[in-house]
């Protein structure tokens, strides 16, 4: 009895250890998918490209975009605040990562993304303006692929 006991226990070990690193394999292909997501999004920025920025956005009312304490809900909305922020895409904004971006899975399905950015700006004085900041994402994976469902941007100077 007390080697079937021990021979249960391994063999429960040995499933979740199989289990965890599946689990580890997934989150890194979800991972590995998002990121190239995040990358075309920030190219989409640095062009000013609104919709191609915000077509990573889920397109539903519920879609929740937070800077600095100002909240904005429903993809219509996202998109005519990045309008107005890119000044219908004649903006000079240059985005500029610092580090490298984290990743973390918690759910299946579910990736929150978190980018820290530099941003140098011509203001209309014609003053440069330069800024840091932080955004965490959370991305969905739909039937559309992967979206962007809930994200929070604030600035860190």
């Amino acid at each position: 009895m007390k080697y079937q006991v021990i021979a249960m226990l391994l063999w429960i070990a040995g499933s979740e250890l199989a289990w965890g690193a599946d689990v580890a394999t997934n989150s890194d292909a979800a991972s590995a998918e998002v990121a190239l997501l995040l990358a075309e999004m920030g190219h989409a920025a640095n062009a000013h490209d609104v919709e191609r920025h915000v077509g990573f956005y889920a397109r539903d009312l519920s879609v929740t975009f937070i800077f600095n304490g100002k909240l904005t809900v429903g993809w219509e909305a996202i998109r005519e605040m990045q309008r107005e922020v890119w000044r219908n895409g004649k903006s000079d904004v240059v985005y500029t990562m610092q580090g490298k971006p984290s990743f973390l899975e918690p759910g299946p399905g579910l990736v929150v993304t978190t980018i820290s950015l530099q941003s140098r700006r011509t203001m209309p004085d014609g003053q440069i303006s330069a800024g840091a900041f932080a955004i965490s994402s959370l991305w969905q994976k739909r039937a559309e692929g992967w979206r962007v469902i809930y994200s929070h941007e604030s600035t860190t100077r």
